[in-house]
């Protein structure tokens, strides 16, 4: 039987985590508050230890989290401009019972993307600028190129763990609009792209080299 959590729209869910992430920050910081303007509709200010700290939340539903890279994996959006990346991700992808919220310096996300930036384009992987890079939260040991830089939520245990039941909040809250605007920005935004990014997220979950990945597009009027 699926659970509550499984029978809720994609949004609803991301909806969940997001409560989840900005929960854990109430509870271990203070003065939580969005950092307004263009390009950081995702990040967030916190009082913590007397110091000021910008932190990045991210959602994840199968327990990869993403960045883009920018000017040829030299820099990350969002992810350079932080101290603090926070990521609220099901306890199980397949049957999801509780939101587990991890707390990350920047610098160590920082350093586990660009290995895995530049072992992905080693091996001939396109990473282009403005797409999602995913690397995933548990260790993974198939030792392919997406498998480097994984494994944060080996060394570093969650900060708190809520249950995945109840309403979601209905109101329009600017952190769920602020998540998904810039999920959006990330987005492909041509046919052409679509597929090179579908191929590319294919191969990182599958553990097949790209090229092993065949596409076809059908447009049915």
């Amino acid at each position: 039987m699926e659970s509550q959590f499984s029978q809720m729209s994609h949004t609803e869910r991301r909806r969940v985590l997001v409560d989840a992430a900005k929960r854990a920050l109430t509870e271990t910081t203070v003065g939580l508050k969005r950092l307004p303007g263009r390009g950081r509709s995702n990040v967030w200010v916190v009082e913590e230890g007397g110091r000021t700290k910008r932190v990045a939340i991210r959602t994840t539903q199968d327990r990869w989290f993403a960045f883009p890279p920018m000017e040829n994996g030299t820099k990350w959006k969002t992810l350079s401009d932080i101290d603090v990346v926070v990521v609220a991700a099901v306890d199980d992808r397949d049957d999801p019972k509780r939101a587990e919220v991890y707390r990350f310096d920047a610098d160590e996300v920082r350093k586990r993307f660009d290995e895995s930036y530049a072992a992905r384009t080693g091996a001939g992987q396109s990473e282009p600028d403005g797409y999602g890079m995913w690397v995933g939260l548990d260790e993974d040991r198939r030792g392919l190129p997406a498998s480097v830089g994984s494994g944060l939520a080996s060394v570093y245990p969650p900060i708190a763990t809520y249950p995945l039941v109840g309403a979601t909040n209905k109101e329009p809250e600017a952190a769920e609009a602020a998540v998904e605007e810039e999920a959006h920005k990330s987005e492909p935004d041509t046919i052409a792209a679509v597929m090179n990014w579908a191929r590319s997220r294919i191969a990182t979950l599958s553990g097949l080299p790209e090229e092993a990945v065949k596409l076809d597009c059908r447009i049915e009027p």
